[in-house]
């Protein structure tokens, strides 16, 4: 059985991975207030200790906004630093090494979806730090497997994600406004976690590869606008969703990217998007 270290155990994609394979893996797991992975000393010593077969980091920071000003360095440390400092470790003893990085790495511009192999060209503090640690990662280390994933929603009723906020929202507000001019693969944690339960199965012969991985979805992605719309048909309860642009919506100081569906071009598939939120909305009954 294999031995899996896994960092960022707080978030939503390490919880519905830890819940769903922990009788398929030996799992050790470590969250942000046990573990400073920012300071190199901390993970070796925990690398030495627990003797993973595979280092799995699914550590990040994810406030794009906060990332352009009070919050730039944090977001530096974690999603460059950080994952730069798992690379190294991994390649002193040896180790396969998966990271966790995201769509934002592209500049949006590409209406029918990204493959694996395009060039990456981050417009905002977040994207830069996950395009960074990408590029340290496997530069300092060749055998470092990165998969790109998009818009997560997963893990239960406790944690903060979009899925999560509309449901309160059609519980306790009668209008919501909503974006509808940026476009994206949503990607249910679960359904993730299993693709990368399959990585890891086969994980010697995957080394040095790049996975694109969310929930299967056609033409360009889906709008913030239309996915909030198909939870309200799926939960049969109706607010006024007032639809409205992205600058309309965010304060200005940000770019995003407009168009950033990941094309998923390996064996390791995900369902259609709308089963996997069907499941979810089940699961937050």
């Amino acid at each position: 059985m294999k031995k899996i270290l896994i960092t960022g155990a707080d978030g939503m994609l390490a919880h519905d991975f830890i819940q769903s394979q922990k009788n398929k893996f030996q799992i050790i797991w470590f969250d942000k207030s046990v573990l400073d992975i920012t300071v190199l000393h901390n993970i070796d010593t925990i690398v030495q200790n627990v003797k993973p077969d595979i280092i799995l980091n699914c550590a990040a920071y994810l406030n794009a906004e906060k990332a352009e000003k009070e919050e730039k360095k944090r977001n530096f440390d974690v999603n460059a630093l950080w994952v730069f400092n798992l690379a190294t470790i991994a390649k002193k003893y040896q180790k396969d090494f998966i990271t966790l990085s995201t769509d934002y790495v592209f500049d949006g511009q590409k209406r029918n979806g990204y493959n694996e192999t395009d060039i990456q060209n981050p417009l905002n503090n977040y994207g830069l730090a996950k395009y960074l640690g990408e590029k340290l990662a496997t530069e300092i280390y060749s055998n470092t497997l990165i998969i790109r994933t998009s818009w997560l929603y997963g893990g239960g009723k406790n944690y903060d994600n979009f899925v999560n906020t509309i449901v309160w929202l059609l519980n306790n507000e009668k209008e919501i406004k909503i974006v509808n001019n940026q476009f994206w693969s949503p990607t249910y944690t679960m359904d993730l976690s299993m693709a990368i339960w399959e990585i890891i199965s086969n994980i010697e012969f995957l080394r040095w590869k790049i996975f694109h991985l969310s929930n299967d979805i056609s033409n360009n992605g889906i709008s913030w606008f239309d996915f909030a719309d198909r939870i309200c048909k799926i939960k049969k309860k109706w607010a006024q969703l007032v639809p409205c642009s992205s600058e309309e919506y965010e304060s200005g100081d940000i770019s995003r990217p407009k168009f950033s569906k990941l094309n998923n071009n390996s064996s390791f598939l995900l369902r259609n998007w709308e089963e996997g939120l069907k499941e979810y909305l089940k699961r937050l009954e």
